[in-house]
Order: C-alpha cells, then structure tokens, then sequence
C-alpha cells in the first residue's frame, strides 16, 4: 500500500453516517489538529480490521474534516450506517496524485484542464484514472476520457470563480 513510513497513527470511535449518497465520519477535531494541516489532508484508515485505504479526508463546516468510509472497508467488517466503529488514521506521506493514462494527459493538456486535473484530491484522481481505465471498447474510452475532461473543466471554473471572489 504505501510505501512511505507511516507518521503517528490516531484511533477513535465514530459513528457511521451519510453525507448525501456517502457514508462518513467525523473526524474529531483533535485528531485534525494532530495531522497538521488546514483543507484537504491524504489519509490512509482502517475501519476495525479492514484493509488499508488511502483517501481524503475533508474540511466539515464547525471544524474538523470528515472522513469517507469507502464500501470495499465498510463490506469487509460488515458496518452499516448508524454502527459505531473504530477508526485508526495517519497521514498519507506517499506522493500525492494519480499519473493519468497518456490519452488522459493529452485530452486534458489539449483543453488546459491538466493543471485542474492535478489540483484534485488524490482519491478524486484515482477514481477519474479508475473510471477511464475501466472501459473495455476504445469508443467508450473516448467517451470516458472527455467526461473526465469536463469534470476537470468544471473544476478550473470553480476555482476561478472562488479566486474571483475573494479578490
């Protein structure tokens, strides 16, 4: 999994929740505090004695970040929303990001969306690369890779309107 020496690991016990379509927990404060930094933070956790899954954590509105309880994890110690379960954290100290695939890289450099592709959490780019990887016909590649695109485009505009916005 990671091949970087993992720094201090923190455990608490969470209650699985939904955030929309997403089961998560909140991180406690302390433990977001302890990982050091302010925004998006790369984890990797465990729920119980799941397999290590790297992800990222994210900023909740009152403080503190939140925690996506991916379903590989979740199905592996049989937890359903509302189950207190015990979480075990630590920074992810590997390179953030994903390599995208090279006709990937060359659709989103060819609509200058590469940079946009890059400023993505790390697991928001796994699963994009995931998701374009998974196709089994070239035409649905296609299909896949402009998608992505797009969803990177998206991104670069929010970023410029926030920018925007605070100038």
């Amino acid at each position: 999994m990671s091949r970087a020496k993992p720094g201090p690991t923190f455990k608490f016990v969470a209650t699985i929740g939904r955030t929309w379509l997403l089961y998560t927990v909140d991180v406690p404060e302390r433990v977001s505090r302890a990982l050091g930094a302010a925004g998006k933070i790369p984890v990797v956790f465990t729920v119980g004695a799941s397999t290590p899954r790297k992800t990222t954590i994210t900023p909740r509105a009152g403080g503190g970040h939140r925690l996506h309880v991916h379903g590989e994890s979740r199905r592996e110690v049989d937890a359903k929303e509302g189950d207190r379960v015990r979480i075990a954290i630590w920074r992810d100290l590997d390179p953030a990001g994903t390599q995208p695939p090279p006709d990937l890289a060359d659709a989103l450099r060819e609509m200058d969306a590469l940079d946009a592709f890059r400023g993505m959490g790390p697991a928001m780019q796994r699963e994009l690369v995931a998701y374009v990887e998974k196709a089994k016909r070239e035409e649905t590649r296609r299909k896949y890779v402009a998608r992505v695109v797009e969803r990177a485009l998206a991104e670069r505009e929010r970023r410029l309107d926030r920018e925007a916005r605070q100038r």
